[in-house]
């Protein structure tokens, strides 16, 4: 990281399920948030809030798709997605695999778009072995989630990315895999950014 570029103890939102990510503060950015004028003024906003439904067409379509590999209670594996079908979204997939007990995870592929997003690339790596910081603990939250859940989980939100502190939007689903189609071994996904501008800009 370079030096004129420091990273704050704080999160862009930690309710209990979230993908929140550190704040990268760059200097003559003061950090605030798109949505800022919302957030102030409407109590039940969350800008990182678990979503019932997606906004993102590609991120929709992915939970249909592992839906669609469902069979009545048992999950799908990871056999379920050839790579001939999730060509569609290359470049925006995450697969993690579970640790014992859904307290770490795993970056089993990150889709190229996410790494270059971050500027990192964590393939193979645990999470409690990458540098989140006060953050890790909100990672892990962000794949145990569908664990427990057993179902797909939606989120969408705001980041800034880390090249120029700019505002991003992101938005993404994780859902659980189980090679035996009752205990989540993995879990696979979509994430994309910058799909949406934000509030204010739209056209």
């Amino acid at each position: 990281m370079d030096a004129d570029v420091t990273t704050s103890g704080r999160l862009v939102g930690l309710p209990s399920l979230s993908t929140a990510w550190t704040v990268t503060v760059v200097p003559g950015n003061d950090g605030v948030p798109p949505d800022i004028e919302r957030r102030r003024y409407d109590a039940t906003y969350d800008s990182l809030e678990v979503q019932e439904r997606p906004r993102h067409d590609g991120v929709a379509d992915f939970a249909a798709l592992w839906g669609s590999r469902r069979q009545g209670a048992c999950l799908p594996s990871r056999g379920d997605f050839p790579v001939e079908d999730l060509k569609r979204w290359f470049g925006h997939v995450l697969i993690m695999d579970v640790g014992p007990d859904a307290e770490d995870f795993r970056y089993r592929m990150i889709g190229t778009d996410i790494t270059a997003f971050r500027d990192r690339d964590y393939t193979g790596k645990w999470i409690s072995e990458c540098s989140f910081g006060e953050s890790r603990e909100s990672m892990v939250a962000t794949f145990r989630n569908p664990v427990l859940q057993r179902r797909p989980v939606f989120r969408c939100g705001w980041v800034q990315w880390p090249v120029d502190g700019s505002w991003r939007s992101f938005d993404s689903v994780h859902c659980p895999l189980a090679t035996d189609g009752r205990t989540v071994d993995m879990t696979i996904g979509v994430l994309y950014f910058d799909a949406f501008p934000p509030p204010g800009l739209e056209e």
